[in-house]
């Protein structure tokens, strides 16, 4: 998992940034999986940082590599939901453990995207912020 860094968050209110091409990755993913009315998974790659707000990430790769855990900080699905289900949470639990970690569900037919923590087997919906230049 990767370690915590110390430093102040661009956009006080999100607990999640990522950047453009991470969003057109997901997005050029989506539009895959939704042609073949199927499901991807993967995980995503960045840094946990800390601030006097709490804990946030910035997201700033993502791979379809399951076995690159040791690099990542959530997991993103696409699939005809935004929700993240019982199922979801177990996925990541079977990935990480129960530290936090986040996730990005992209709903490909509405063309939709929530972002989530999920922590000790339960997930809430946190504020993001896209960011260029990542």
């Amino acid at each position: 998992m990767t370690q915590t860094d110390g430093n102040r968050r661009t956009v006080p209110g999100a607990e999640l940034f990522f950047g453009e091409s991470v969003a057109q990755y997901l997005a050029d993913l989506s539009d895959d999986v939704f042609s073949e009315e199927g499901y991807a998974e993967g995980l995503l790659l960045g840094r946990r940082y800390r601030d006097d707000l709490g804990q946030y990430v910035i997201i700033s790769g993502v791979t379809q590599d399951m076995s690159r855990t040791a690099d990542a900080v959530g997991w993103f699905k696409s699939s005809e939901s935004c929700d993240i289900d019982q199922n979801d949470i177990s996925r990541m639990v079977s990935l990480f453990g129960y530290i936090r970690v986040y996730a990005i569900a992209v709903d490909y037919a509405q063309g939709s995207m929530a972002m989530y923590s999920v922590e000790n087997g339960a997930a809430r919906k946190v504020p993001s912020a896209m960011v260029e230049n990542l």
